[in-house]
């Protein structure tokens, strides 16, 4: 009875084990077309060229090896000279690829995956020397990659923390670390995504320092019914502080700056929102701050916003010079952009108010199409009678006269010009209430006391400005020699 209870034992492990390897190798295969997809989502990308790719697999893992090139188009602008070669921005990764369905076995883990990716970048020597000075051993960034068999999975990401320090120069920099984690579903057509660096900074012995404080980002985005990525963004940094005591002396804080994003969709149309807000701005120790600007953007056609995302990206990859790209911009934009101006689109600045030491600023605009045909795109007049436009802001006087002092003071002040700053001021001060008793006599600004004001608004041809009724150039009434040549 024992010896058959121990042979079904023996049997039973052996059919286990025949098993999970079996599992292993379906595993491996499946991975592999999972790695060859998420390889050309990477390649569709604009951003990256990809050199060459190799994939070795084997039963239990296998291995991949890539470089990728950053697009040139992305910095030639700012890189390019003339007669001079275009810098080349490569990296070659290595990916180990343990198949499942229990590829964290050796590490107690019993969550099924159909593979788990350890990425590996390999630098080139001088990149890899210049790393070490601050990292040492550790690896400037670590990725993994967790896998699902729906080819979901969970991503990773950790770049550690470091200190580093020039006892010749005084340089010494503090790096806390980032840590981020990337949740994808099949095809890429979610991502949730959260990142914190709790903080970086740095001092230069006799030239200033730097910091910043908890800066965190989010995600969370899926693909609409219309091909656009929807969902929410967001973007905060706890503290930002900048200290330069060579040159011209500075001294700057910010305190809790953040970014909120908000992409949705009705039936084919795509609306945004973003909303930028500041607590607080400290600048040379004078306060500035709150501070808020909500934009919007309204009734956009999301298969056309898609189709033209495709055709950039398509642009973007192919090796055009400057002015082609520019004309096959124009063309794209002309030949099928059209249905973004044909679907009544609304571009607003909802509000932008920020408190300075000396009042408040608040200013709000917005335009829009309403009616617009494609034909209307070669009849100005036409185009100008679909518009719907309007804005108003509110500045106090002395904000004006603070700005204007600053840029004479630039232009002017200074231990050479033998001009006192007080002198200047008051020749500011005195230039800036002629233009403003100008500007409210010809009734382009309201005074208000300390307060100047003014509104526009624009729609079905009409413009007014502060309330009074002004002639287009093509409404004005022809003059005495216009009329005379038409006779």
């Amino acid at each position: 009875m024992k010896r058959k209870v121990i042979i079904a034992s023996i049997g039973a492990a052996v059919a286990l084990g025949g098993a999970y390897v079996g599992g292993t190798w379906y595993a491996g295969r499946a991975a592999q077309d999972t790695m060859q997809k998420q390889h050309e989502w990477l390649a569709s990308l604009p951003y990256f060229i990809v050199k060459n790719r190799e994939y070795h697999r084997g039963w239990f893992t296998s291995t991949e090896t890539a470089t990728l090139q950053v697009n040139p188009d992305y910095y030639r602008f700012f890189l390019e000279r003339e007669g001079e070669p275009l810098p080349v921005f490569e990296l070659k990764y290595v990916q180990h690829i343990t198949h499942g369905p229990l590829p964290l076995l050796t590490q107690f883990n019993l969550h099924p995956y159909k593979a788990v990716v350890d990425t590996e970048f390999q630098f080139s020597p001088d990149t890899q020397k210049f790393l070490s000075r601050f990292f040492g051993e550790q690896k400037p960034i670590q990725v993994e990659n967790r896998i699902g068999f729906s080819d979901d999975g969970v991503m990773n990401i950790k770049v550690p923390s470091f200190e580093y320090e020039e006892a010749i120069s005084g340089v010494k920099a503090k790096w806390q670390g980032l840590t981020a984690t990337l949740d994808y579903g099949g095809d890429f057509n979610s991502i949730k995504l959260n990142a914190l660096a709790p903080g970086l900074s740095g001092d230069a012995k006799d030239k200033g320092s730097f910091s910043f404080k908890n800066l965190s980002a989010a995600l969370d985005h899926k693909r609409g019914t219309t091909g656009i990525m929807i969902g929410s963004s967001s973007v905060q940094l706890e503290q930002l502080n900048l200290n330069l005591s060579e040159g011209q002396p500075l001294k700057l804080q910010l305190d809790k700056l953040a970014y909120n994003g908000l992409i949705s969709e009705k039936g084919e149309f795509i609306d945004g929102l973003a909303r930028f807000t500041l607590d607080k701005l400290q600048l040379d120790n004078k306060p500035y701050g709150p501070a808020e600007m909500v934009a919007t953007a309204s009734h956009l056609h999301g298969p056309t916003l898609a189709k033209l995302s495709d055709e950039l990206t398509r642009l973007q990859k192919q090796k055009l010079t400057r002015d082609q790209f520019t004309d096959a911009v124009v063309k794209l934009a002309k030949t099928e952009g059209m249905p973004l101006l044909t679907n009544d689109p609304r571009l607003a600045i909802q509000s932008f108010n920020v408190k300075l030491p000396d009042g408040a600023i608040r200013f709000s605009a917005e335009v829009g199409l309403k009616g617009f045909v494609a034909a209307d795109i070669d009849k100005p007049v036409d185009l100008v009678n679909k518009l719907d436009a309007r804005a108003d802001f509110n500045v106090p006087r002395k904000v004006i006269e603070t700005v204007a002092s600053w840029q004479a003071r630039n232009m002017f002040g200074g231990s050479d010009s033998g001009i006192s700053n007080d002198d200047l001021d008051y020749l500011v001060g005195q230039f800036v209430e002629g233009q403003i008793n100008r500007l409210a006599e010809q009734k382009l600004i309201r005074v208000d006391g300390d307060l100047l004001s003014a509104d526009a608004r624009l729609s079905q041809g009409t413009f007014t400005l502060n309330g009074n009724k002004v002639p287009l150039p093509w409404n004005q009434p022809a003059t005495t020699d216009e009329t005379a040549a038409e006779h």
